[in-house]
């Protein structure tokens, strides 16, 4: 989980946020207190997260076939050793 403090410039940009959020994608939360164990860590600055995206663009994918395989052996895996 990441937790990002975003500045809303009109109410289109407030709508959208409220549609992620019923469509439970995100958590809007109200007036966070950065330190609550929901929201760990530290303020990040404007280069560390542009330095942060970068990192996430660089970073290598996975096909959401590849996915589901490993994680269905995985599961198949844990309820093996849980029987």
């Amino acid at each position: 989980m990441q937790t990002v403090t975003v500045q809303l410039t009109d109410r289109s940009a407030r709508k959208a946020l409220r549609d992620l959020e019923q469509k439970q994608l995100i958590r809007i939360v109200k007036s966070p207190r950065f330190e609550s164990p929901a929201l760990p860590g530290n303020p990040i600055s404007q280069s560390a997260f542009e330095a942060w995206i970068a990192d996430a663009e660089k970073a290598p994918s996975v096909s959401l076939k590849a996915a589901k395989l490993t994680w269905a052996a995985n599961r198949r895996q844990l309820q093996q050793l849980t029987k």
